[in-house]
């Protein structure tokens, strides 16, 4: 009879177990397939009924995901605190792991790198003293391989966590992570320039989402796709591609995917020098982010309002409940003292009455100056975003000239163009950062390096950036993309002869609030006289900085600053 008890135990332990997995696979089928509001009906039909603590964090993690995918950010963070706590109540490590993977995924969407690599970091400790199931593993690498190509742009380390990634996907059949393992190494050919390799990878990742009913993966290999198409000069084909991706994303109600199509497109005409129709889609794409910005103004003023009518719902109960009190212990008294108490009633009303008066103006004040405050916040954001695309037209017109262009006139509109497209990158950081007023100088100094690849290619100069990551702010980053555009455009208009090594080192360092900026070239050019570039010149003294120039080997610019007041 014991044996039976135990071995019917195990048997409804086992079914529980296979019923817990049966419904975490159904929702995340349904988040695979796009069905983002029927799935969170189904996680939180779930959630109000799971008594399996496990369970629960699975689900909370699960409407974390879906709510990141419908870009509203803020109430997918609050379900991964929701998560967090019932984790520690748990003290599950594996679940603890898989919440740290998860949240980094979530900052790393966001460009908040700093954020995304701490906790990649608190699940790189776990995984040191713990051993990790293979599935949250596979999740891990995979993520590890999307910061090395993202943030710290090391295609050989991406390799490396990608196919640790798809050998482990590979072995459990897990058709999302092997689908995103093979879409960061298309990633690194992309970055090593083997185009047909990656196109051939991006080709067969869409046929395997499409076969799979991967909406959501669909479009993102769709969006690497067309743009390595744009990088292989195949317009045509791009053209085709990105109308068809774009019906696509239509269809699905992805909206920030239509907006990268929409953008994609307007690059494709802009390389075609179909002036009008890259205008077109332009103002198509604008028309598109002005939608998205006005859902999201009107949805945050609308659950403003609600919060505070719910705040002076719950005073007004609060001084009901106080009076009602107050009665009952008068009546209950004594005449003496039911005087003495009415008195003292009339003065805590009218006190309350005089608090709640004042608290009333203050909360109204407060309401006002935060909807202004998000108001200036949208319209700064906004500002920068128009003046974004308006450089973007700019760039066009200069790009149609550029193709028109004698040999002689060709270099000067070049430097003209990458100048405007260093402010053109600043606003793009500034429209997509949180804070307006800082810019991570990193990824900006990289970006403005991107604009000069073609020309560094055209020229056989390698370049070399070590650059640390830190915020700094916006009108400094401004004058240093300015700075870094005239000194590589001085280097490639007068640096190099007939040489066969052609190289550009950049290097920033802070350190304990003191910002070291070094610039040098290999140049063979002989320079017999000090020299002192006026542009440069104005825009170190913009930056109030004091600069040193070595032209004894090769040509090195060099100054230091302090930014602890910055």
């Amino acid at each position: 009879m014991k044996y039976i008890i135990i071995a019917l135990f195990f048997l409804l332990t086992h079914e529980s177990f296979s019923q817990n997995s049966d419904v975490l696979n159904f929702g995340e089928n349904l988040i695979s397939e796009n069905k983002l509001d029927e799935a969170i009906s189904y996680y939180k039909k779930h959630l109000e009924t799971s008594i399996i603590k496990e369970e629960e964090i699975h689900l909370l993690l699960g409407l974390a995901e879906i709510y990141k995918l419908q870009l509203n950010y803020d109430t997918a963070n609050t379900y991964y605190v929701k998560a967090l706590e019932a984790i520690k109540i748990s003290k599950n490590k594996q679940l603890e792991f898989l919440y740290h993977v998860k949240i980094a995924e979530f900052y790393r969407k966001r460009i908040l790198f700093a954020e995304a690599i701490l906790h990649l970091d608190a699940a790189k400790l776990i995984l040191e003293t713990h051993q990790i199931a293979p599935l949250y593993l596979a999740k891990y690498y995979s993520r590890k391989a999307a910061l090395f190509s993202e943030h710290y742009n090391q295609p050989d380390s991406t390799l490396l966590y990608a196919q640790k990634s798809f050998k482990i996907s590979k072995e459990l059949n897990d058709v999302n992570e092997i689908f995103y393992a093979m879409l960061e190494i298309s990633g690194v050919y992309e970055k090593k320039k083997d185009f047909k390799k990656a196109i051939n990878y991006l080709e067969n990742l869409i046929d395997y989402a499409e076969s799979n009913y991967l909406i959501q993966n669909k479009v993102d290999a769709y969006i690497n796709y067309t743009r390595v198409l744009i990088r292989d000069k195949q317009y045509n084909k791009a053209l085709n591609e990105c109308l068809k991706a774009l019906s696509f994303a239509k269809e699905n109600e992805l909206f920030y995917g239509e907006i990268l199509f929409l953008d994609n497109i307007r690059n494709v005409y802009k390389q075609l020098g179909n002036t009008a129709k890259a205008y077109e889609y332009l103002e198509l794409r604008l028309e598109l982010t002005d939608k998205y910005y006005k859902i999201e103004h009107n949805k945050f003023l609308f659950e403003l309002e609600e919060k505070y009518k719910l705040t002076e719902k719950e005073n007004q109960i609060k001084i009901n409940t106080l009076e009602i009190e107050n009665k009952n212990k008068a009546l209950a008294s004594n005449t003496v003292m039911f005087y003495a108490i009415i008195s003292l009633l009339i003065a805590v009303i009218i006190v309350t009455i005089l608090i709640a008066y004042v608290l009333k103006g203050s909360k109204k004040s407060n309401k006002q100056l935060k909807i202004l405050s998000k108001e200036n916040e949208f319209l700064l954001s906004e500002a920068n975003h128009r003046i974004n695309n308006n450089l973007q037209l700019v760039v066009i017109l200069i790009s149609d000239q550029l193709k028109k262009a004698s040999t002689s006139n060709s270099f000067q509109l070049k430097s003209i163009l990458t100048k405007v497209e260093a402010i053109s990158t600043l606003h793009k950081h500034l429209y997509k950062n949180n804070d307006k007023k800082k810019i991570e100088i990193s990824n900006y100094l990289n970006d403005v390096k991107h604009s000069f690849l073609d020309v560094f290619n055209d020229n056989n100069i390698s370049t070399n950036f070590k650059i640390d990551t830190v915020e700094i702010p916006s009108d400094y980053a401004m004058y240093f993309g300015l700075l870094l555009t005239e000194l590589s455009i001085n280097s490639i208009k007068h640096a190099f002869n007939d040489q066969d090594i052609k190289a550009i080192n950049v290097e920033l360092r802070v350190k304990k609030n003191q910002l070291s900026f070094m610039y040098s070239d290999n140049g063979a050019v002989i320079i017999t006289q000090d020299i002192k570039p006026k542009l440069i010149d104005k825009i170190c003294r913009q930056l109030k900085i004091e600069y040193t120039i070595n032209t004894e080997n090769g040509f090195t610019f060099s100054f230091q600053k302090d930014i602890s007041n910055a």
